[in-house]
């Protein structure tokens, strides 16, 4: 390190002139020579020398060694020292003071540099590290997590003053104690904790394995997790809120229409009945059961524009008749697109009546285009349909019912939804109640 600024501390001046030299040469500057510990310590906190060469016999009361280590404790300046003889006791004191060096008089040129060197560096590379761990520590120490080191027998090894806060305890009071918690790396998990204060607290807790002092510990991390799990819960309660004004929404239509038109009241309800089973069989998620459950209930919605001369015909329908209620797919999505459900129920309305081969109404949309929660409803709606009584036609019955739909799976209807509904009742027993 050229240029470093050394203080000279030394007993004899000629010996103390002819260092300067030395150091002068090496491209050194010398900020100070002193004879005395009193003296050296003076000029270490004036100067404030990168290195301070420090003879252990000095003038005055205090020697090399106790200077150093007042130097050492107040400055934290690098010191070498300097002596005519090196005996074990005389080192053995020395230690204490941790120097970065001993140089034995007489020394040539190169031992100087090469020592001098050595502690500039050793020097310059702990005040890196110890800044690197002050900033580590201010960064433990303001952090709003929690964190716990925990030995391998589960006992708490350190904790930073957040810990306070969530146990409502001195961190003093926790280190030596049993965690008591299970420790998992790379685990994430919740706990609640009521504090020494009797205060309730969730953490969120997440575990990594790391090295404490040599040993194998668990670094647990504590984030306070009360005030966001109130907020999961209030809006739970509002989203729960919100589903049954929905589902009242839902009741209230399907039983307006319901008094206009008894038989699709009773068919909306049993297609309902049959389409949440299909999909529990298909193991949907329950999400996607709320969805379907809320279309089925007024799938058929639209059939309010339709005259009711035409829904309790007992003939067939004209083709003029039909193209009416073909259009019933249609209506009822325009009036049901305006709500906003958490699910597509317009959409899966709107197509309850396409088929996989793009033959149904009123879009002709085919497979991929269809919703899967559509293409249960499709099934359901065909299967209670069929086979239950309508004004124009008695019912085919369940063995004609099942057939047809067999002969159609993968052309008409998804093969998927057809295999669920044929396991329900031919296996599992399903009728419509």
């Amino acid at each position: 390190m050229l240029n470093a600024k050394i203080l000279i501390v030394e007993n004899e001046r000629i010996i103390a002139e002819d260092i300067k030299r030395t150091l002068q040469n090496l491209d050194y500057a010398v900020c100070s020579i002193v004879t005395s510990g009193d003296e050296a310590i003076k000029k270490a906190e004036q100067d404030n020398p990168d290195l301070i060469l420090m003879d252990i016999v000095l003038q005055g009361e205090i020697s090399g060694i106790e200077a150093a280590e007042q130097i050492h404790t107040r400055f934290n300046i690098p010191i070498i020292y300097l002596t005519a003889y090196a005996d074990a006791k005389t080192l053995e004191r020395a230690k204490i003071t941790e120097p970065f060096g001993y140089i034995t008089k007489p020394f040539d040129e190169k031992e100087l540099y090469s020592t001098i060197e050595i502690a500039l560096y050793k020097n310059q590379t702990e005040k890196k590290l110890q800044e690197s761990k002050a900033r580590l520590q201010n960064i433990i120490n303001n952090n709003a997590d929690g964190i716990i080191i925990v030995d391998r027998k589960g006992i708490v090894r350190f904790a930073n003053p957040a810990v306070e806060t969530i146990f409502g305890r001195k961190k003093e009071e926790l280190v030596g104690e049993l965690f008591g918690s299970p420790l998992v790396s790379n685990e994430i998990t919740e706990l609640d904790i009521v504090g020494k204060d009797g205060k309730a607290v969730v953490v969120e807790m997440r575990i990594a394995k790391i090295k404490w002092e040599g040993e194998t510990a668990y670094l647990a991390s504590l984030r306070d997790i009360t005030e966001h799990k109130q907020i999961q819960h209030d809006l739970q309660i509002s989203f729960d809120k919100l589903e049954r004004i929905l589902e009242e929404t839902v009741n209230a239509l399907a039983s307006a229409f319901g008094k206009r038109d008894l038989y699709t009241a009773g068919h909306q309800q049993r297609v309902t009945q049959l389409a949440i089973a299909i999909a529990e069989e298909m193991g949907l998620s329950k999400e996607q059961i709320k969805g379907i459950r809320i279309a089925c209930l007024i799938h058929d919605i639209g059939k309010i524009s339709v005259p009711a001369e035409i829904l309790s015909k007992p003939s067939r329908l004209t083709d003029a008749e039909f193209e009416i209620v073909k259009e019933h797919p249609k209506i009822a999505y325009d009036i049901v697109k305006s709500i906003e459900f958490p699910w597509p129920v317009a959409e899966i309305i709107y197509q309850h009546h396409e088929r996989l081969n793009g033959s149904g109404y009123p879009r002709g949309l085919k497979d991929e285009e269809i919703l899967p929660e559509t293409k249960i409803l499709i099934v359901a709606d065909v299967v209670e349909a069929m086979s239950s009584h309508r004004p124009y036609r008695p019912a085919r019955g369940m063995k004609i019912t099942l057939e047809e739909i067999t002969k159609n799976r993968g052309i008409l209807y998804d093969p998927q939804a057809i295999d669920a509904c044929l396991t329900l009742i031919k296996e599992k027993g399903f009728r419509f109640e």
